[in-house]
This record gives structure tokens, sequence and C-alpha cells, in this order.
């Protein structure tokens, strides 16, 4: 999410890879893999919990790239080579007290809904290795949402697909990026008091593209995130919903975001007509659990009842060996 224009060209070299606001109509189906109590929690409550990344089982979801970002910045010669020495030590410190106050303060409310591309060649099957990897091992469910109506003006939200790579390639973006970077300030010129906003610019695409990286490992999972910054929510358009959660891993805070804030009370989005589908996995799909599920929904989400399907993949959770291994 850039900010204001900082010197002509600069804006172009940083987001010229990266779309600020997608196209609604260009995002797929989104199918968020979770365990069946989570299920019933968002039919009760109507509430989507987003997490913190710091929490998330990968533990580079969100440090790894920032982490980067920063020690590219501190050693690139091509900065250095790009500003007189005051200026390069404006942009530096600048930098340096933004990382600073991200660290401390505003990377605890950054909160990721993941989900996975859904399409009909996947169908009501999904896809084995979220099954495994999220899925309750194949005893949870896929919820499958048209995420677009999120995607107005005016929403806190940023809706966008996940790219995939090695650390080499990840690298080799970064060093791309901090070179057309340097460029742009050297074609530009500007007193010594533009750096703080430059080093805004850079900080907050670098703060993007750790959100929406990860290794390439992980590319079977299609994930696309929807990620709220509180430091974007101007308005205070979710700022009651910040929460917390207590579980397994003790108390962490998370964001409980109910759709109808955005675009203001009885205007915004309705989860109802959201949720489109809703799979069961290939361990939990008997008939049996088909119609207990549906009689839960009938309780608190009577719309969704019929959009059950049962995943008929052929799964195990644990393989045994045939014979015992001497």
């Amino acid at each position: 999410m850039p900010q204001e224009p900082t010197y002509p060209g600069l804006d172009d070299v940083l987001w010229a890879d990266l779309h600020v606001h997608p196209d609604p109509a260009q995002v797929p189906l989104l199918a968020h893999y979770t365990s069946i109590l989570t299920l019933e929690r968002i039919a009760q409550t109507g509430q989507i919990w987003f997490s913190n990344p710091l929490y998330m089982n990968d533990v580079d979801e969100l440090r790894y790239g920032m982490n980067l970002g920063m020690h590219a910045v501190r050693s690139h010669g091509g900065l250095r080579e790009a500003c007189p020495p005051a200026h390069y030590n404006a942009l530096l410190d600048a930098f340096d007290a933004l990382y600073a106050a991200f660290d401390s303060d505003s990377a605890f409310d950054v909160y990721v809904f993941s989900c996975s591309e859904h399409d009909d060649e996947i169908g009501d099957d999904g896809l084995l290795s979220m099954w495994r990897g999220y899925g309750g091992d194949g005893n949870g469910v896929a919820i499958v949402f048209d995420l677009s109506p999120l995607m107005t003006p005016d929403s806190p939200l940023l809706v966008r697909q996940v790219q995939y790579l090695s650390y080499e390639q990840s690298e080799a973006w970064m060093e791309r990026k901090l070179q057309g970077f340097a460029e742009a300030l050297q074609r530009a010129g500007g007193p010594v008091e533009s750096m703080q906003a430059a080093a805004a610019a850079l900080f907050d695409r670098i703060k993007l593209f750790a959100l929406f990286t990860k290794h390439r490992g992980f590319h079977e999972e299609r994930e696309w995130r929807l990620v709220y910054l509180r430091e974007k929510d101007i308005k205070g358009v979710l700022t009651q919903q910040l929460h917390y959660a207590i579980g397994s891993r003790g108390i962490e805070p998370r964001l409980r975001f109910t759709t109808d804030v955005i675009g203001g009370p009885g205007h915004g989005p309705n989860l109802r007509e959201m949720v489109r589908r809703i799979i069961l996995g290939p361990v939990l799909a008997t008939p049996l659990a088909l119609r207990s599920v549906q009689r839960m929904l009938e309780l608190f989400q009577p719309a969704w009842a019929d959009r059950v399907a049962r995943s008929s993949t052929p799964y195990r959770s644990q393989r045994m060996p045939a014979w015992p291994i001497t």
C-alpha cells in the first residue's frame, strides 16, 4: 500500500510488480481449511478470527522478509553510492526507526487470514496437502468463501495472492528492488528532509513483500491472504474488533472480524452469502457426520446447511506397516 508519491518514478519502481487494489473479479473462490470446532464458532458468532503471523507455525511468515529487508538496506552499495552522505545517513536513520517501531509495536497488530485457491478442478475433494496440514488431518472442514465483497475502496483489509520463492530468489528480488530504488533516488535528488518519506515508502514495500511471500516449498498450498495492518486502518474501522484468544500456545492477540463492519452498518458484506461451500474432510466425511453438520448449521446458519459436501479423497491419516519390521 504505497505512500503519496515521493519522487517522480519512485512509486513505479517500488510497486510495479504488485497491484495496490487487485480487481475483485479476479479473486477466485478461496477455501479455509480448519477444524470442525472452528466451523461451529464461525456459524455461531459470525466471526472470522485472524491470527498474528508472529504466532503462526512457519517462523518465516513475517520475520524472514523483514529481516532480509533490513540487512539488505543497511548493506546495499547502490544506495550508498546514489545519495550524498547526509542523505544516505538520513535514509538509514529513518528506515531503522520505522523497523524499530514495527518490531516493538506495529507488528503486534498485524493479522492474517489464510485461504487456498479453490477451483472446479479441485472441487469437493479439496487439496490433500491442505487436509493434512490444516484440516484436522482429514477430520476438519474446508470453508469455501467468495471474499471479493470485502474488496471495497475504503476497506482496511488487503486481499492478495502469496508468491512462492526460494531464499535465493527472495534475495535476488530484494537486490533488484533496492537497485531500482537507488537509481530513482539518484535521478530525483531532493533535500535531506525528503529521505524520511522515501524510507517510509521503501519500508511499506518490504513489509508487503514479507507478508505475501513464502518459501517455495509451500507452493502446493496455493495461498491467498487477507491482511489487516492497524496503522493502515486510518478510520479505525476494525479497531473495536481487536481481541485475544487463549489456546494451547497460551494467550495471543487476535482480530475477531465480522464482515458487516465493512461499508457501515446495514451496508457491509453478508457472511451468509460469502460462504459458498462447506466440505467435510475425507476422514470426517461419513453420512452420519454430514447429517450432524447440517443439523448444527440449521441451528446457527440455516442457509449453509444445503451447501455441505463430502470429500471423496482416499485418505490415510497414519500409515502402518503391513507386517512387523525387525
